[in-house]
């Protein structure tokens, strides 16, 4: 695809066909920092895993990496469409909710990072990032506690925000397309005094959309400015800040799976309908971040770096759904309840390191120590779920402006949190041998307490526990570029609530995740490709289940197992092609519980119980694939300046409900793009280019998750998105 003038930190170069290249900052032997810029679709280089700038060959993990070329040229307008192309990776778990990221890593719901550090925020007041900010996106897959302390077995997503650079980068973008959906943004960067010691970067947009569902509309702007001081060449401080604002934040309804997935008389369920209310339905969200990120580096040995960002999250919720059994009424009424929510969160996270290189003959070793901290204040005004006075919906003639019931505020909770983590890693090379090793203790402390406002009763639950992790995997990097690695990860997540009183009543004990893979990647000297295949052996522990002398409390005796091959192919090569290809296979089971599930079918009559054990999770397919390729005309041909490209994407069946009696059905999407540098026309319009993008080519009509029979959600229909940028 057409480069931009320039993104990186340094002197812009020519590359083949008039593009122009873009170098980054770099370190040791022409290393680029792990959170630079990447012209094309293959990252070198990623920081994500180790918190070191260490390249993905030598990683002993899988790490994924979506540039900012690749996300431009996918239009992608949100996180789930950032991640289609990625492997080991569930989109759209909840549909088109698009004020939600919702997905899975390795079939467990994975953290959101940004720039490093964890973002915290409840359903209601998400800190939502969105994508014109970001420079890349990197997907880990596994556990990652060692690093990044509390987090879930299947992986994390790690969001790097664009940053000041010191050559100058202006761009102006329109955008606009289906669903009467409308961008405007504008980033500007570059110097602010001649010796560029001083940078500067200014990125905001505003973006509309009445969205595929009738009456919820989705509208946001942001202003995130920031600042990168360099008072010596061995110190960087940059300042990032954010203001953003989504007064519409879309939807969060469902459709039931009889006339969706299943049969119904009455016929097909519209993918448009909403089982909310445009004149209660509500969603408005508000964020303010500020923070930084330092680095100083003594010597070519040894470098400390301090990140810190506060962030506060606000969010205002209303809304009229579908109910858990019994939804239906008959085959076409459906029930509904409506809750309420105002809720803030306040956030500080904090983390130091300090990395030294040290040899020892032929040994040599990157150390990395560190200590971070968050610490989360919430505060949740909410109403008790109600069914009364609610009235039902038609689902093949619904009607809106119904009078709904007052929701009042039935409770308040308060939360703290506070995490404090002490890591440590070694990354021994030893000629083409890389052994890394890496452990954790976490520290983790919460105080609750919950109001009821009816009845003015309190109650407050303190939880204190800590856990270890740990981390060994072990890389041989061939002169040919191949490199098979084997590593073993662990992670943990703290729980709320306590054993029963005749079991001692005692907190719940973190629960636990252990991983074994074994993987090779191959890096084709002199071109710019990365293939990478792995197979993993994935288990979480201390899950709740039910406890059998007493249902009313729970044990951590469940157990999820999750088996599978990844497989990645990733290229852009002077000629102008860009690729990136993958493969998942999933065998995702419950391999330990006490539950059983009944499965609430029509009516909520229970047909069905099964024990869990030997169930697969609701939303994981067995099977994923994607292909994506764009081509552009080089200079001296005819078509010079056009780019064209295309993608397919597979999503394999999976369990609708948690009994396993139902399934979604699988799914084929496909994609278009076409671009033109209308500089090529005229050089007035040097800089300005065109792009079409068409998701969901051919329209089609799926189901992309159920949670149960009363809960499914619909896919994206075809997508047409019109890009006019302009670069100067």
């Amino acid at each position: 695809m057409l480069a931009p003038p320039a993104r990186g930190q340094t002197e812009p170069d020519q590359a083949p066909g008039g593009a122009v290249a873009l170098p980054e900052v770099r370190i040791d032997a022409g290393l680029p920092r792990g959170w630079a810029p990447v012209r094309g679709f293959v990252a070198e280089t990623a920081a994500t895993g180790t918190k070191t700038d260490t390249p993905l060959i030598e990683t002993p993990q899988s790490i994924s990496v979506v540039t900012r070329d690749q996300i431009e040229a996918q239009a992608a307008q949100g996180l789930n469409a950032i991640m289609r192309y990625t492997p080991g990776v569930a989109v759209e778990t909840r549909g088109v909710v698009g004020r939600l990221d919702q997905f899975t890593i390795r079939g467990f719901q994975a953290p959101q990072f940004l720039d490093g550090m964890r973002t915290f925020g409840g359903r209601d007041a998400n800190p939502s990032v969105d994508p014109y900010r970001l420079e890349r996106v990197d997907v880990v897959r596994g556990p990652a506690s060692v690093m990044f302390g509390q987090a879930g077995p299947g992986g994390l997503v790690n969001l790097i925000s664009k940053r000041p650079t010191d050559q100058p980068y202006r761009e102006l973008m329109l955008q606009g397309g289906s669903w009467d959906s409308f961008r405007a943004g504008i980033d500007l960067s570059g110097a602010l005094n001649e010796n560029r010691t001083l940078l500067g970067r200014i990125v905001t947009s505003y973006s509309r959309s009445d969205t595929q569902i009738d009456h919820a509309k989705e509208e946001r702007y942001f202003f995130a400015p920031s600042l990168t001081f360099r008072p010596t060449a061995d110190t960087t401080i940059t300042l990032l800040g954010l203001y953003q604002r989504d007064p519409w934040g879309g939807t969060y309804g469902a459709v039931p799976a009889y006339g969706s997935v299943l049969p119904n008389p009455y016929g097909r369920i519209s993918t448009s309908f909403w089982d909310g209310d445009p004149n209660f339905d509500r969603l408005d969200r508000t964020q303010y971040q500020i923070g930084y990120l330092a680095e100083h580096r003594f010597n070519d040995s040894l470098a400390v770096r301090q990140n810190f960002r506060y962030a506060r999250s606000e969010g205002y919720y209303r809304q009229a759904n579908g109910t858990t059994p019994p939804a239906f009424l008959d085959y076409r009424t459906f029930a509904r309840g409506v809750s309420a929510s105002d809720v803030t969160f306040d956030t500080i996270t904090l983390d130091n390191q300090i990395e030294g290189k040290l040899e020892m003959g032929p040994i040599h070793h990157t150390l990395l120590a560190g200590v971070d901290y968050y610490n989360v204040n919430s505060d949740t005004y909410a109403n008790t779920f109600t069914t009364s006075g609610v009235p039902p919906i038609d689902l093949f003639a619904p009607v809106y402006g119904v009078r709904m019931p007052g929701t009042p505020y039935t409770s308040r909770t308060r939360q703290e949190q506070n995490g404090v983590g002490l890591y440590a890693q070694d990354q021994i090379r030893v000629g083409p041998l890389l052994i890394t090793l890496g452990g954790r203790r976490d520290w983790y402390n919460s105080d609750t307490r919950n109001e009821n406002l009816v009845t003015r009763s309190s109650t407050r639950a303190i939880l204190d526990t800590d856990a270890f992790t740990g981390r060994a995997g072990i890389v041989y990097v061939t002169p040919w570029g191949v490199a098979p690695y084997y590593s073993y990860t662990e992670s943990f997540e703290p729980q709320t609530g306590t054993l029963s009183p005749a079991r001692g009543g005692a907190p719940f004990q973190p629960t636990t995740g252990q991983q074994h893979e074994i993987g090779i990647r191959y890096q084709p000297p002199g071109v710019n490709a990365l293939f990478s295949a792995a197979v993993f052996d994935l288990r979480r522990q201390n899950i709740t289940t039910q406890d059998p002398q007493d249902s009313r409390y729970s044990i951590q005796t469940g157990e999820v197992r999750t088996r599978g091959v990844e497989l990645e192919a990733r290229a852009s090569l002077a000629a102008g092609f860009d690729v990136v290809a993958s493969y998942t296979y999933l065998d995702n089971e419950v391999t330990s519980s006490n539950s059983t599930v009944t499965a609430d079918r029509l009516l909520g009559t229970p047909t069905s119980t099964r024990p869990q054990r030997g169930t697969v999770p609701t939303g994981v397919p067995s099977h994923m694939a994607s292909l994506w390729a764009n081509y552009t005309f080089q200079e001296g041909s005819s078509l010079a300046g056009l780019g064209i490209g295309g993608g397919v994407r597979y999503v394999g069946k999976s369990w609708g409900d948690s009994a396993n009696t139902f399934r979604v059905p699988d799914y084929t999407l496909v994609d278009l793009m076409a671009r033109y540098d209308l500089g090529q026309l005229s050089r007035t319009l040097e800089g300005t280019s065109l792009q079409v993008n068409v998701s969901n080519l051919f329209d089609k009509d799926y189901v992309s998750s159920c949670l149960s029979y009363a809960w499914c959600w619909y896919g994206y229909r075809r997508t047409v998105l019109a890009t006019l940028r302009h670069r100067f």
